[in-house]
């Protein structure tokens, strides 16, 4: 739908059953983050959010989730707030099945 998000769709239950194998590692977003926020700074743009973004990438791996995919996000938001999602396990059923 119109408030339909293509990321959750594709993430959300990995993120669930703590699946954190790589598509894209976050070693490699947070220098891709670094590359875009170097460029907007060279055309005087301010992006506040892509900082944001490229700082909780960094805590990750600050913390040894380097190799992780960037569905990691979770846990540097799990530790910011001190709490942890629950688990699901692959064999229970998802609301997309």
């Amino acid at each position: 739908g119109s408030a339909g998000s293509r990321s959750i769709d594709l993430y959300s239950d990995r993120i669930l059953q703590r699946d954190m194998e790589p598509g894209f590692y976050v070693e490699h977003f947070v220098k891709d983050l670094g590359l875009a926020l170097n460029a907007a700074q060279a055309m005087q743009l301010s992006l506040p959010g892509l900082a944001l973004a490229q700082q909780l990438y960094l805590s990750l791996m600050a913390n040894g989730h380097g190799k992780c995919g960037t569905q990691a996000l979770i846990m540097a938001l799990e530790q910011m707030n001190n709490t942890r999602l629950p688990t699901i396990t692959s064999s229970e059923p998802s609301e997309t099945d």
